[in-house]
């Protein structure tokens, strides 16, 4: 089940790159639970689809040219996957092309579907949150 992990995330990147939020969303368990990074604006815990659809649309309403950058991305184990994101784009309002440092999450899978999904900022906290060392 690893490898499949791995191909529905990249799956579900793809999906977000294009402006298909229902599509990643459709990779997503009904009960998903996605927490940010604290130092994000709009930080905190999202639940459901609906949750994650804010969550995502409010990233997609503020910079022209969203883009998820999936850099590294390994199975942890059969349920869960390790994956290292930039994101990119342009502020909608000023015009200002923006790149984040590099972030971590990591992604768990119940039946072949996302169902938690926590961000760190370094891979040594990623790393410990999954029980494993760097």
């Amino acid at each position: 089940m690893s490898q499949e992990n791995v191909d529905r995330l990249r799956e579900a990147v793809e999906a977000i790159n294009r402006r298909d939020i229902d599509g990643a969303l459709n990779l997503s368990h009904p009960d998903i639970e996605w927490q940010t990074l604290d130092s994000f604006p709009d930080a905190g815990t999202y639940h459901g689809p609906e949750g994650v659809r804010s969550f995502f649309q409010t990233w997609l309403d503020t910079f022209k040219g969203f883009r998820l950058h999936l850099e590294k991305c390994e199975a942890v184990d059969n349920n869960r996957v390790l994956a290292r994101f930039r994101v990119s784009g342009e502020g909608v309002e000023s015009g200002v092309e923006v790149e984040s440092p590099q972030f971590f999450q990591l992604l768990e899978y119940r039946d072949g579907l996302m169902i938690r999904t926590r961000m760190f900022q370094t891979e040594a906290e990623a790393l410990e949150a999954a029980g494993l060392k760097e």
